[in-house]
């Protein structure tokens, strides 16, 4: 397995040719100097969250992010670019931003002056689900993409470890509340394991609960944070997913 990946140094990146995305293009509403994250993931493929960040870099509000924003999609409009989709990702969790609603808002302004096709979407690790502020922000986006790696709060301790002050149930139960969501489930083996039978007994359970519109399983492709991660097996996936829409009829699509 290749080592993490280096951080994103601009506020526009890529596109990227995702494997479940197709031809996306990057926005990090983040420094680009350190991680601002709410959970420390085993499996990150920036490596770990440090606390305090690592640098005196100022989180930048949305009139300078939507200015550079402007003039890189112009730039790729130009050029011609094939974009898919606009994801709010980059060096963190993007629902840390205090100005979200103002920055999708904008960010699907100047989607609809240069790429009218392509979707606004949000990757996010559904830590701040709880907030008034974060779901109006989700409301207003194509795509609303929230992890959910664990059916349990020990599990998601151990693998997620959240850097912020959240109950896993409490979680689970905004995220009940959230409609036409996506849920990310990441599988892993090695020094990390969630792929057990009691946790995927679990976790078929927990998703029927929270009734998503899909779920995306898959496995790590890139270095991780944790040493000894290892990916799981397509085979493995496919049949996580099978048994997923048997037991609850939700659409699961593996990617690996």
């Amino acid at each position: 397995m290749p080592s993490t990946i280096p951080l994103q140094d601009a506020t526009v990146y890529g596109p990227i040719r995702s494997r479940r995305f197709g031809h996306s293009l990057g926005i990090n509403v983040l420094p680009v100097s350190h991680k601002v994250c709410s959970s420390n993931c085993v499996y990150c493929q920036y490596g770990w969250t440090l606390p305090g960040g690592a640098s005196t870099e100022r989180l930048k509000r949305a009139p300078a992010l939507l200015a550079e924003i402007a003039v890189a999609f112009a730039r790729h409009a130009a050029a011609g670019t094939p974009v898919d989709c606009i994801t709010l990702a980059g060096n963190g969790e993007p629902t840390l931003h205090p100005d979200l609603l103002e920055l999708v808002v904008g960010i699907k302004r100047l989607r609809d002056r240069c790429f009218p096709s392509a979707s606004v979407g949000i990757l996010s690790d559904a830590t701040q689900v709880a907030h008034p502020a974060v779901r109006q922000a989700l409301a207003q986006c194509d795509a609303r993409y929230l992890k959910f790696d664990a059916a349990d709060e020990a599990t998601w301790r151990r693998i997620n470890q959240p850097l912020v002050a959240v109950e896993f149930q409490a979680m689970v139960a905004w995220l009940k509340t959230l409609p036409d969501i996506v849920l990310q489930s990441l599988f892993m083996q090695g020094s990390y394991d969630n792929t057990g039978e009691p946790h995927l007994r679990a976790w078929v359970a927990a998703v029927g609960e929270i009734r998503p519109r899909s779920v995306q399983v898959y496995t790590i492709d890139r270095g991780t944070a944790a040493p000894g991660i290892l990916e799981v097996p397509r085979e493995t996936l496919q049949a996580i997913a099978d048994r997923l829409t048997a037991s609850t009829g939700i659409p699961a699509e593996v990617f690996d």
